[in-house]
């Protein structure tokens, strides 16, 4: 049997993956496949990549290093600099493995909404940096606040419009089961509603009409994803983690809030270590050789230091 991980987005909100994540590789437990959508793009990379804490720090980054916010709106004119985050942080700020990455055999793929059609399309790569990163940059490319992204002759803009947890898509690519990662604490809480921002949404992308109809049908179709999601979870066929706690926002930058998420979603998959270990049937550690839980420390700036004190 093939076990699938799929990772949610939710912007800052994916601290909480980040500690679900570095648990899982502290122990080793890697799957097959794996699919990052918006944020949770973000995460995969790490996890693929198998670098423990870099999501967490490159999430709560010192605000100087921020890729959004008042500064990156005065520097750049956007409240989210994409560029600084899909193309500097992997070479400077938190150098990223890409040896590691492209020969780690995993199947990792990247949703992305084509503004041409309207439909989400799964990317993937297995030697170009460039074009990995251009991927997720795509996938993390927020309708509103981010241009499209050009890859492949089309458009692209965050994966999570046209398809906020692949969990179909997984199954196609031949996954019995699968592992899901979410970063709201009730799939009864929809995601962002864009149809409240019809008249928005329909100047911006007046030239993609079938975009436009995606971010008006996004809150049905995650809603019909999360109850596809509760059968699964009935059949056990599908094992899911959310928090447990009150989330923060989209865009938190409160490095206090950020951390403790990020300390939930370690703790939280630390004390779900032995069901995660039956439900894989085999694939995790056994009992024996679960390591103990120490949590990654991201680091906070002297700057931050004292305004956190």
């Amino acid at each position: 049997m093939k076990t699938g991980l799929i990772l949610e987005g939710g912007a800052v909100r994916g601290i909480f993956t980040a500690g679900v994540l570095d648990r899982l590789m502290e122990n080793g437990i890697y799957y097959p496949y794996v699919v990052g959508v918006s944020a949770g793009g973000g995460n995969a990379m790490s996890y693929v990549s198998r670098q423990i804490g870099r999501t967490a720090r490159q999430i709560n980054a010192p605000k100087s290093e921020s890729y959004f916010g008042l500064k990156q709106f005065m520097e750049v004119h956007k409240i989210i600099n994409l560029d600084k985050m899909a193309f500097e942080y992997p070479y400077k700020q938190f150098p990223f493995d890409f040896d590691t990455y492209f020969k780690s055999g995993i199947d990792v793929e990247y949703a992305c909404t084509c503004c041409e059609t309207g439909k989400a399309e799964f990317f993937s790569e297995t030697s170009d940096e460039q074009r990995l990163l251009t991927i997720v940059k795509a996938t993390c490319s927020v309708p509103m606040l981010c241009d499209p992204v050009e890859l492949d002759g089309r458009h692209f803009l965050d994966g999570s419009i046209a398809d906020s947890i692949p969990i179909e898509h997984a199954m196609e690519m031949g996954c019995d089961r699968v592992v899901i990662v979410l970063t709201k604490p009730d799939s009864n809480v929809a995601p962002t509603n864009y149809a409240k921002f019809r008249k928005v949404i329909n100047h911006m992308y007046k030239d993609y009409p079938n975009f436009v109809e995606a971010c008006m049908q996004r809150v049905e179709n995650y809603n019909k994803t999360a109850a596809l999601m509760d059968k699964l979870q009935k059949e056990g066929k599908a094992f899911v983690i959310r928090p447990q706690i009150p989330t923060i926002s989209k865009f938190e930058q409160d490095s206090r809030k950020i951390m403790e998420l990020y300390r939930h979603g370690y703790t939280l998959m630390d004390k779900r270590l032995m069901e995660l270990v039956d439900f894989n049937e085999g694939k995790a550690p056994s009992a024996g050789n679960i390591r103990e839980a120490v949590p990654v420390q991201p680091e906070i700036s002297d700057e931050e230091n004292v305004l956190l004190a």
